[in-house]
């Protein structure tokens, strides 16, 4: 628990506002900043480098086009102990309906109670702080290995009796080159109109991707190889790249590791794969510099 007078609770609601994707900065002029936070531990193990990839229920964060190519019905949730004692949760089911697949999910970043304390510092209560985002997304082919995707998000964040909603919107493409193991992906997420907190109004993250995946067997190593790299260019950010690379080993057990360029605070991740059955298991680890610490992702996937 923390102990905050509500001025700095003010305060400190806009520096969470202003939060870069992995850590807290200087304010900035976006807000709703946890969504810059990526979801889904194998995601997370690739350095985020997941546009070209994305073929499971995170396809609804990282691009909507993606749940066109999804297996079956599917239910991933994640937790991710974050920095500060903050925390986020997600949870999504992704199924085929119609000519395309249909993804639905909820995620949120919350933190421990803060103590509310007058000028004299007597304890007078305390209040909460939380982020949540639901998200509707829709997939399905258009042409010949080309899937497109749309998705719309309500957003909401509240800090003790004050909140600020939204809604926006993502498109998102994904090609598949033949049976070559070549796909490329783009998407264009947060799209929508400015929000108000309080009496400050900022605009919400827009952010573009674009990325390059390739996947091989690799019989000699009785597995699988992929290599995946990305562009990220969010409002009021610099361009930064992103790669990732797994080994997965018979389907059951895959070694993960990424890198993020341009960042000040992080620039590696690493990840392991666990598949028993219809169960997937994943998990990835996130150094931050600065002292900051380290973020762990834990996900559970479940194929039906």
């Amino acid at each position: 628990m923390r102990r905050c007078r509500r001025e700095p609770a003010v305060a400190l609601t806009l520096l969470i506002l202003a939060l870069p994707g992995t850590a807290l900065a200087a304010p900035g002029e976006t807000g709703f900043a946890f969504l810059k936070l990526g979801v889904g531990a194998r995601a997370m193990g690739l350095g985020s480098a997941y546009v070209a990839l994305a073929d499971d229920p995170t396809a609804i964060y990282w691009n909507p086009a993606g749940l066109a190519a999804i297996s079956g019905t599917q239910v991933t949730a994640m937790h991710n102990e974050w920095i500060q004692d903050f925390r986020q949760e997600f949870v999504a089911v992704g199924g085929h309906l119609g000519p395309g697949a249909l993804g639905v999910g909820m995620s949120g970043f919350y933190s421990s109670e803060f103590e509310r304390r007058d000028d004299t510092g007597v304890l007078t209560g305390h209040y909460g702080f939380n982020d949540i985002a639901v998200t509707g997304a829709y997939g399905a082919r258009v042409y010949e290995g080309l899937d497109a995707g749309v998705a719309v998000r309500y957003i909401r964040e509240m800090i003790d009796q004050w909140d600020a909603t939204a809604v926006t919107g993502d498109v998102g493409a994904r090609y598949r080159l033949g049976e070559t193991g070549v796909s490329f992906g783009a998407a264009v997420q947060n799209l929508g109109s400015d929000a108000k907190f309080i009496s400050v109004t900022f605009p919400i993250p827009l952010t573009w991707r674009a990325g390059a995946a390739v996947s091989r067997q690799l019989p000699s190593l009785q597995g699988r190889g992929t290599l995946t790299t990305e562009i990220r260019k969010a409002r009021d950010d610099k361009t930064h790249f992103h790669a990732g690379a797994e080994y997965s080993y018979r389907d059951r057990l895959a070694l993960r590791v990424g890198g993020k360029f341009g960042y000040d605070d992080e620039s590696v991740s690493f990840g392991l794969g666990l598949v028993k059955d219809w169960i997937h298991f994943d998990y990835a680890l996130v150094p931050l510099s600065s002292d900051l610490g380290t973020t762990h992702f834990f996900s559970l996937t479940g194929v039906f």
